[in-house]
């Protein structure tokens, strides 16, 4: 997805600037950031928290972003990713075979 065709929070009408604001200030700044973001585990609890609403108030937000999505991209961003691949970054412990004195 190219950054040109991002469409920016302050855009969409039915979020008021102050809960945008909120989202800016962690780098959430695209309804194609925040309908993945609602999509992964504990995704929307996490942005009604960020925001300070509660989830029933945090959804016809996600479904305004959405709106302004084509169904195939917001279909795409709404998908789990196999991340299996990819590691956490930390490194195995070695074996207790391993330790030389």
């Amino acid at each position: 997805m190219s950054v040109s065709s991002d469409v920016p929070l302050v855009e969409i009408d039915e979020w008021p600037k102050d809960l945008v604001e909120k989202l800016n200030k962690i780098w959430l700044t695209t309804a194609e950031q925040v309908v993945a973001t609602s999509a992964t585990p504990d995704g929307l609890q996490a942005l009604a928290n960020h925001l300070g609403v509660p989830v029933k108030d945090t959804i016809p937000l996600i479904k305004a972003a959405r709106s302004r999505l084509s169904p195939d991209l917001a279909k795409e961003l709404e998908s789990p990713v196999d991340t299996s691949e990819y590691g956490l970054g930390a490194i195995r412990p070695p074996d207790e075979s391993d330790h030389r004195q």
